[in-house]
């Protein structure tokens, strides 16, 4: 696993990854997170600010930074709060990167045995079709369902200079961003991540205290899947064995490079020709209606 933290026994203590954190983590109860988005809208930074400290990897480049999965965690409010980084897993080319579904299938075993709230993070004001695109991802990797337990987290909230981002959602004329937040609940949240002290605290409390609302609405069960099934069954075998078999789980859906993107062309394909169909039956009807007509006209009369 190349040193990767792995999901571990609901009762077993994590150690704190927090350095001025001290509390018993037996105690605490679990929010597990991953996030997600396309690459560059600061995802790891926004992890970052969550946790509180730096852990992820995070900086300006010309080249993802994050190359593969990251657990983080720290106590917040009587949870010990669990985050997932995560690569560019779910664009078009991320998933040519990982064509055997290993890094897909290790963040199911960081977050087994499912997260409480995924958080889909995008830059305010740059919401494009690479974003669209990395929300498909989500959908094809956990399940449309996965979105009834997402949060949109816009990242660059000093651009909205005082203004109310619950405004600036319902004012867009991002048609795709105001269809992906209504498919999340109407669920958003914005961070500052250059934010620091008392500042960043109150944007991050915010953020968790939304999650918490969102977790308590599912009695504290978290989103899973037969794939978080498996992951969790076999949380006590070796890791190794486990990603494996997660893996294959994965790429049997048809998430693997090959089949797969066959499958992805299919279905969207499917999708088109579901929305022409109601353009397809008019055509259809006016040329039935067409024939009718000339039939009538070419009918001999009456004697």
């Amino acid at each position: 696993m190349g040193g990767r933290k792995m999901a571990r026994d609901e009762e077993n203590a994590y150690g704190s990854q927090d350095p001025e954190d001290q509390q018993p983590l037996a105690q605490e109860r679990r929010l597990r997170l991953i996030l997600a988005g396309r690459t560059g809208v600061g995802k790891s930074a926004t992890g970052n600010s969550i946790l509180g400290h730096r852990l992820f990897p995070s900086r300006l480049a010309a080249t993802p930074v994050t190359r593969s999965c990251t657990l983080g965690s720290r106590s917040w409010a009587g949870w010990r709060v669990e985050v997932t980084d995560t690569p560019d897993l779910f664009t078009a080319q991320g998933r040519h990167a990982d064509p055997d579904c290993t890094e897909r299938a290790s963040c199911y075993l960081l977050s087994a045995p499912g997260p409480h709230a995924l958080l889909l993070v995008t830059q305010l004001g740059r919401f494009t079709a690479q974003d669209e695109e990395a929300a498909r991802g989500v959908r094809e990797l956990f399940g449309a369902g996965v979105l009834a337990r997402a949060v949109v987290v816009f990242t660059r909230r000093e651009d909205l200079e005082g203004a109310s981002l619950h405004d600036y959602v319902r004012a867009t004329d991002n048609r795709a961003l105001r269809a992906l937040v209504a498919e999340c609940g109407g669920r958003v949240c914005a961070l500052d991540n250059r934010a620091e002290g008392a500042e960043r605290d109150a944007q991050v409390g915010e953020l968790l205290a939304l999650v918490e609302r969102l977790a308590l609405e599912h009695d504290g069960a978290p989103f899973t899947d037969d794939v978080y099934g498996l992951a969790w069954a076999r949380r006590h075998a070796r890791p190794e064995d486990t990603l494996r078999l997660v893996a294959a789980r994965l790429a049997a859906r048809g998430l693997g490079r090959g089949w797969g993107r066959q499958w992805g062309r299919g279905r969207r394909w499917l999708e088109a020709t579901r929305r022409l169909w109601p353009l397809a039956l008019l055509l259809l009807g006016g040329a039935l209606l067409l024939v009718l007509l000339l039939l009538q006209r070419g009918a001999p009369g009456p004697d």
